[in-house]
């Protein structure tokens, strides 16, 4: 009977060991690997091109944002953070094969979306995020559309300037007549 004791005694203490040591590799992998402490959002476009006046039309933008991972994140503006809209007007004179980049372009319209949601965005876990803004556009303009996110990480790059996390997405739309 003593022996086995000392066998479920010597049992309980190897399956404790492993019991620790399945939660240190669980919080490794959350933690380190997995990079629970990061962040992502995933954004995209909604748009509508509605009638105005004569031959001017209503661009209605959705930037809707979402927060996949099950960590929460805030963007705010007082850390230099910042989530912007753009809206680049599209040169019309190009020839087939030209390659317009998401920077090039005349600027129309660039909204602070961080600053209309009073400096500081919260993403919980799961959340979607839908901000709307209404252009007026004459018709047959073509637009480029770019939103972006900077998260400041609080750290100097290699160069010394702030380290900058940056996610965002782009479209291209056409308002016909």
């Amino acid at each position: 009977m003593k022996k086995a004791i000392e066998i479920a005694e010597f049992v309980l203490k190897v399956l404790s060991c492993v019991g620790i040591l399945c939660a240190g590799g669980w919080a490794i992998w959350v933690f380190w690997l997995n990079g629970a402490t990061g962040w992502q959002a995933n954004v995209t476009f909604e748009t509508q091109v509605l009638p105005y006046h004569d031959d001017l039309r209503l661009l209605v933008i959705h930037v809707k944002a979402k927060n996949p991972r099950n960590t929460m994140f805030e963007l705010k503006s007082d850390q230099h953070d910042s989530y912007t809209l753009r809206v680049r007007k599209i040169a019309i004179d190009g020839k087939a094969g030209a390659i317009f980049h998401e920077d090039e372009g005349d600027i129309i319209a660039s909204v602070d979306l961080l600053k209309l949601a009073d400096d500081d965005y919260v993403f919980l876990p799961g959340a979607e995020m839908d901000d709307m803004q209404t252009i007026v556009l004459p018709v047959g303009t073509t637009v480029a559309l770019n939103a972006d996110m900077e998260l400041h990480a609080g750290s100097l790059d290699e160069h010394g300037k702030p380290d900058v996390y940056t996610n965002g997405a782009s479209t291209v739309v056409h308002v016909a007549p």
